[in-house]
């Protein structure tokens, strides 16, 4: 037998046969630190938060990764292998873009339009792979909104856009649901809303509202002063159609009988004397007073 370091040889019977000492410990202690140390770093915990969907694909040391699956939130994966994950969130939200466009009848309109999306559940992988994963508004929906929107509205004059905001939400929801319908991105609702004119504008509309009621207090003052018109002509062929009326039916002898009846009144007054004369041309006496 020979020592060789920690290494003894023994011979005998079938050669020579190694056995490992100290050392053979501590190589073995090494592997396994080494090992237990690279499934930790090789092994991971993905997690998944509420209302998020997450897609899960490996990550191996060289090359690319693949789909492996995906997972509804709030949920992990557990310890894995390499893998990392995509979380994409799933619930209804709402995106809103400030635009600037010109009218129908080429006047400046700023207004929001505000659109309630959400993605449809399971859609993770389509989301990732096809729409941009995290970015899929951006990438794929954004451009395309404001484009409907704004070929809505240049189609109105300026302040129509307000009293119609309603249909024209309605009417561009109507053609994203159609235009996305076979995709995982669903639109539930559009509103257009804050909308703001240009101070030019509105000082036109004022002052054409102000002309408006200046023309109206005119209009209502022609017609009073031509009812007032009315009512005196009316007045006037009154009195005369009395006086043709007194003229024509009226004879002496009435007149008589009315003048009688009036100094039957005035001799009962104690203080006043009267000469009666001759009857008139008229048919009327004369009436003289006559002083005390």
């Amino acid at each position: 037998m020979a020592e060789n370091g920690s290494i003894k040889v023994v011979t005998g019977g079938g050669g020579l046969r190694p056995h490992w000492g100290a050392m053979g410990a501590i190589v073995l202690g090494l592997a396994l630190v080494v090992g237990i140390g690279i499934a930790r770093v090789g092994c991971v915990n993905r997690h998944t938060p509420a209302g998020h969907e997450g897609y899960l694909r490996s990550n191996p040391i060289a090359g690319a990764g693949s789909y492996v699956g995906y997972q509804r939130g709030p949920t992990s994966t557990g310890l894995v292998w390499r893998q990392e994950v995509v979380n994409i969130d799933m619930r209804p939200r709402t995106y809103s873009e400030e635009m600037s466009i010109i009218t129908a009848e080429r006047l400046p309109l700023t207004f929001r339009a505000h659109s309630r999306i959400q993605l449809r559940k399971g859609s993770v992988r389509q989301v990732v792979e096809r729409f941009g994963g995290e970015n899929w508004y951006l990438a794929n929906v954004r451009d395309q909104y404001r484009s409907e929107v704004r070929g809505k509205v240049q189609a109105l004059d300026a302040f129509a856009v307000k009293s119609q905001s309603e249909q024209i939400g309605d009417a561009v929801l109507a053609d994203m649901k159609k235009r996305y319908e076979q995709t995982p991105i669903e639109f539930l609702s559009v509103d257009i809303g804050d909308v703001q004119y240009p101070e030019v504008v509105v000082n036109s509309v004022i002052r054409k509202f102000v002309t408006n009621e200046d023309n109206e207090r005119k209009d209502i003052e022609l017609r009073i002063a031509q009812r007032e018109i009315d009512i005196g002509i009316a007045e006037a062929e009154g009195v005369a159609d009395a006086q043709r009326i007194i003229r024509t039916t009226l004879d002496p002898m009435f007149l008589q009988y009315e003048a009688l009846g009036a100094i039957e009144q005035l001799g009962a007054s104690p203080n006043t004397t009267f000469i009666i004369g001759p009857m008139g041309r008229n048919g009327a006496p004369i009436l003289m007073n006559v002083d005390k």
